[in-house]
């Protein structure tokens, strides 16, 4: 269209919508803690921050079905068939490793990008409805803390649960408005995410939906957000029964002997002890006090001001202990509960924290006027602090070995070759090699692996040995060390058999 000659032309320039200063300063939290675990990608795991020995065997465990998948065409090679039961971890690894090549380095940007955007999550989710200030230190409460700077940038399952959970627990904030049945599914979707990626995380799932609706019977919005997410999860958990579990019974039957043995149902007097000794268990206290302490005086602080919270903060305060009080009983009546099994249960407490310095700040900042901001840097630095201390520490003397181990083997080892060994996917992943962990007593790839699958190289301690050793005993007498290298709390070596 042409206009009439003389007529006045008004050109509107559309505005682009920049982001705020203080969504910048959000995302740059986010953004530090990614680059502080980005430049130590392939350092090794600390020895002795906890006594578990997941840090140098579960990594590779977890990525070993997506290695499997991205180098040798097939997700399963025997037994091993935990990418079932964690899905959207293995999916995500695969896919990193399809773009960016296999090796530990790539397996852990899986764990560093979910740490991120829980970190990010937590400040720009919290922004609106506590302020910038309270919602900054949220995010810095989970980002600084000791065990998710550990965690955080290792291949393990925990970092991407705890994301899931906190992107759902998030849309209870809209839980009242029109849109609620909406962010109820959406909820669903992203805490069934969750439990995909481990199913423990069922426990903390059912403890935010039951706080919820327990908090919010009376609201019909409030009702519809609940039947919304529990109606989800159970229809994901049946389609993840119909499409996966049936046609794959016997492979998930290998998962539940792959697990740790121990039953959580046991005598009462066994159980009491469990509950007695959990805070003591795996230094969880003395790595989290700071993060601990600080949720516990916001939970207190923000129950005291109850009426002073809008509703939406009520329930996203609840959501918060309903999963903290069923994510932590479960770990404490379990038998095995290493460290890590905390990570996903420390979102919850950053909340705590964000809400209970919003409910203070009103009162710090009428008897001490723009002072406010002073004790919120003091509470930063007391939550940050002893995890970067500890973090320097780490990584002050960290080593390199598993990159430059990975890389040899990789050389070394012929395309089609069967290792063997608990320590095989970890220092054979980047070679196209079959990988088997073979755990006879629970009937994990059990047998006489050297004549029926061709095992022709084992990877384990100085005094380990397979099984089948004694059934070759030329051929184990006759192995020829390729390497050993300091793993763990003793030297990892790897053999080659005639």
């Amino acid at each position: 269209m042409v206009a009439p000659e003389g007529a006045a032309v008004t050109l509107h320039r559309s505005r682009v919508q920049w982001p705020s200063r203080e969504a910048v300063a959000l995302i740059g939290i986010a953004v530090a803690v990614v680059a502080v675990m980005l430049a130590f990608l392939g350092a090794d795991p600390a020895f002795g921050v906890t006594a578990s020995n997941g840090p140098f065997t579960d990594e590779s465990w977890d990525v070993m079905n997506a290695r499997n998948f991205v180098l040798l065409g097939t997700w399963a090679t025997d037994d091993w068939t935990l990418h079932l039961v964690n899905l959207p971890f293995s999916l995500s690894a695969a896919a990193v490793f399809s773009v960016f090549g296999v090796g530990i380095e790539q397996a852990r940007l899986v764990s560093i990008a979910a740490t991120g955007v829980t970190v990010a999550a937590l400040g720009l989710g919290l922004r609106r409805w506590i302020g910038a200030g309270p919602a900054a230190l949220a995010a810095v409460a989970y980002g600084g803390a000791t065990l998710v700077l550990f965690y955080g940038r290792l291949a393990f399952l925990e970092p991407m649960v705890a994301m899931w959970l906190t992107l759902g627990a998030l849309t209870v904030l809209g839980a009242q408005g029109d849109s609620s049945l909406r962010l109820g599914i959406l909820a669903g979707v992203l805490l069934a995410l969750g439990v995909g990626t481990k199913p423990s995380a069922l426990a903390a799932v059912v403890g935010i939906l039951a706080a919820v609706a327990i908090a919010g019977w009376r609201e019909r919005p409030v009702r519809r957000w609940v039947a919304g997410a529990g109606l989800s999860v159970v229809v994901l958990g049946l389609a993840w029964a119909v499409l996966i579990w049936l046609p794959n019974r016997s492979a998930i039957s290998d998962v539940l002997r792959i697990w740790a043995s121990e039953p959580i149902i046991a005598p009462l007097g066994t159980v009491l002890h469990r509950i007695a000794t959990y805070a003591a268990s795996d230094g969880f206290v003395a790595l989290s006090v700071p993060l601990l302490a600080a949720g516990a005086v916001g939970w207190g602080i923000a129950a005291a001001r109850w009426r002073t919270l809008g509703p939406e903060l009520r329930l996203l305060l609840t959501a918060a202990c309903g999963w903290l009080v069923l994510g932590f009983g479960l770990l404490a009546v379990a038998p095995y509960r290493p460290n890590r099994y905390e990570v996903p249960l420390l979102p919850a407490l950053a909340i705590l924290v964000g809400i209970g310095a919003r409910s203070a700040s009103g009162v710090i900042t009428r008897r001490a006027p723009g002072r406010a901001w002073v004790v919120g840097v003091a509470l930063a630095l007391v939550l940050v602090v002893p995890g970067m201390v500890s973090y320097a520490s780490w990584m002050g003397r960290a080593t390199y070995r598993l990159p430059a181990v990975q890389a040899q083997l990789a050389a070394e080892i012929p395309a089609g070759s069967v290792t063997q060994g608990d320590y095989a996917p970890a220092f054979a992943m980047r070679a196209r090699a079959i990988t088997i962990v073979s755990r006879p007593a629970t009937h994990i790839s059990p047998g006489d692996l050297y004549a029926s699958r061709g095992v022709r190289w084992f990877v384990g301690h100085a005094q380990d040995a397979p099984v089948w050793a004694e059934l070759h005993r030329a051929a184990w007498d006759a192995r020829q060390q390729v390497l050993c290298s300091p793993w763990g709390s003793e030297p990892v070596c790897v053999w080659r058999l005639p």
